[in-house]
């Protein structure tokens, strides 16, 4: 007889939460610091993370405190898409409440850091106002959808997109009830709430909501920003004539992992369907529905979505969906990616205007120094540029921004205010600069292991050097870096990828895992090259590599090319002239 096994304390927690709630309201009032451990886990599905700031545990055990709280605040814009007084008023709001940063993610999102509990309602309300949500920023649903935000395309193709992106997100919108109650309490709900007495549970979700988080992106096969195959439901648009005719949906991608179990992976999205427009959102909500009956709810660790399509196949999966729906389904059209852009610099509209990309420093929008003594500023700069020209703003997922709908004569009023903040044109980057991109980790992430954003200037420097030195300057290759294996900025697809695997306290020594072989177009997985390598060490080893690919390659081959033609025992074996 089999033992029945015990729910995992998350679906617990989720069970009883009375969709959602579960005491946030009164531990708002309390004088305590920090919330219970049950409710930090409900606090993710309104977008809410209790951090606690690494750096600053010293000054807060001389206060008498074992942590150091603070909470980040994320911001779900479908697709990265605001206007140009929302995008002010975050600026406002992280100078009244956070650290006076903005943090873009890698799924076209927004983070106010370092906010007090005491500022949490407050924050929310402010971020309702500006008619923007961070409901659904993480827990167990669909987070940001993700969406090529360029509107250099055909005009109907770029709205179409957009709207598709809203669409979808709308669509697999966590209930929002507890959400109004809890942070706009006079606000009327948009839902029931009570039946017979009873909280109803999600109308999709139900009441233990997903087994995992889910992620939705959406791509063309000539730009794959959004990493369509890392996605739970990538959706893979397929035009003609400069119409979207559809999408080829893919399912079952997903980065995190844990390298020290053999059974966890990171995978690419397969093709599983073709989908006109007006099908996509009840096909990706029929994939959402059976991955919330179907899902591992046992094992934390194999609760993605990949799981289950690796366990079923793709045909079964595909059968489910077409039981779902009723009807037979589309084969995937003869579709490929071919190309991957960060739409930095100037780029003309398919409406006559224009839209600039800014590349934004480790994705956070704040002052930094310039060495000079002088203080430049990308967030001035963006207040200056919204307030006198006036532009809607759009996040990339290589957590730069756009500037959009510029007329053609407010581009030199951008670029002078641009060179009055000495704010970097795309000109002033090396490509490793610019292709490279690590998340927050310390001081607050609690998954982080080791150092990533503020490992990643020193990396860059050496790295620059290096290039230069071996006339490699020129060539365009991804490096993604993490402080630890859960893959936030989609590591496991770049050619060269750092992650984060275990620190040694006493020495003080930083502990990577390196990853090379991935492909510039998002399309590959790469693979373990070394592990357990000191911070110190990197650099030397990647010297190494850069060398062997300088004195090696064929004709036109990308470094993600070359070291998977070359297999890591080879390149692990083989010399290097010096």
């Amino acid at each position: 007889m089999t033992t029945p096994t015990r729910p995992l304390a998350v679906e617990q927690v989720k069970r009883a939460s009375r969709a959602l709630r579960g005491s946030i309201a009164e531990e708002l009032t309390s004088t305590r610091p920090s919330f219970s451990r049950s409710n930090v886990r409900l606090l993710k599905f309104h977008g809410v993370f209790q951090k606690d700031n690494r750096d600053e545990r010293s000054r807060c055990r001389d206060e008498g405190l074992t942590r150091c709280y603070q909470f980040t605040v994320r911001i779900r814009p479908a697709g990265g898409k605001l206007s140009a007084e929302q995008m002010l008023g975050v600026l406002d709001l992280a100078d009244a409440v956070g650290d006076g940063n903005v943090r873009i993610t890698a799924r076209q999102g927004m983070q106010l850091h370092a906010v007090a509990k005491r500022r949490l309602k407050a924050t929310l309300r402010r971020i309702a106002e500006l008619n923007l949500t961070t409901l659904g920023g993480g827990g167990d649903v669909n987070c940001n959808v993700m969406c090529c935000p360029a509107p250099s395309l055909s005009e109907e193709v770029h709205r179409s997109l957009q709207e598709i992106a809203a669409r979808v997100s709308d669509a697999l919108m966590v209930d929002d009830a507890a959400y109004r109650e809890i942070w706009q309490a006079d606000r009327v709900a948009s839902s029931p709430v009570e039946t017979a007495g009873r909280i109803a549970p999600d109308p999709l979700y139900g009441p233990t909501y997903l087994p995992h988080k889910f992620k939705v992106g959406i791509a063309l096969p000539e730009d794959n920003c959004s990493d369509v195959y890392a996605q739970d439901v990538g959706l893979l648009a397929v035009c003609e004539a400069g119409r979207l005719l559809g999408f080829n949906v893919l399912v079952g991608g997903g980065m995190g992992r844990i390298l020290s179990a053999a059974r966890s992976f990171p995978a690419l999205a397969q093709p599983l369907v073709f989908a006109r427009v007006e099908d996509v959102v009840p096909l990706v909500t029929t994939v959402v529905k059976i991955y919330r009956d179907f899902g591992n709810r046992s094992d934390r660790g194999k609760a993605r979505l990949k799981y289950l399509v690796d366990s079923w196949g793709l045909e079964r999966f595909r059968q489910a969906v077409e039981e779902q729906l009723g009807r037979r389904l589309a084969l995937p059209r003869p579709l490929e990616v071919t190309g991957y852009e960060d739409h930095l610099g100037w780029h003309e509209q398919a409406d006559g205007r224009w839209y600039l990309g800014i590349y934004v420093d480790g994705g956070c929008i704040g002052n930094r120094d310039t060495g000079n003594g002088d203080t430049g500023s990308l967030k001035a700069a963006l207040r200056d540029i919204l307030a006198r020209v006036g532009c809607d703003v759009r996040l990339t997922p290589q957590q730069n921004l756009l500037l959009a709908g510029i007329e053609a004569s407010r581009r030199d009023d951008i670029k002078e205010i641009l060179a009055g903040h000495d704010v970097p044109g795309v000109e002033q980057l090396s490509n490793v600069r610019r292709w490279s991109m690590a998340c927050p980790a310390l001081p607050t992430c609690s998954a982080a292991i080791t150092e990533a954003q503020r490992f990643v200037p020193e990396i860059l420097a050496a790295l620059e050097d290096e290039l230069s030195e071996l006339g490699l300057s020129d060539e365009r290759f991804t490096l993604r870096v993490t402080g630890c294996p859960n893959g936030c900025t989609r590591s496991y697809l770049a050619d060269v990828a750092l992650v984060g695997r275990s620190i040694d306290v006493e020495r003080n020594v930083e502990k990577f895992a390196i990853f090379i072989g991935g492909d510039t177009l998002g399309r590959r997985l790469n693979t373990l090259y070394q592990d357990l390598v000191p911070a110190d060490q990197v650099v030397p080893l990647l010297r190494r590599l850069l060398r062997r690919y300088q004195q090696q390659r064929h004709d036109g081959e990308s470094l993600g090319d070359f070291f998977a033609r070359l297999g890591v025992d080879q390149l692990q074996s083989g010399t290097v002239d010096t």
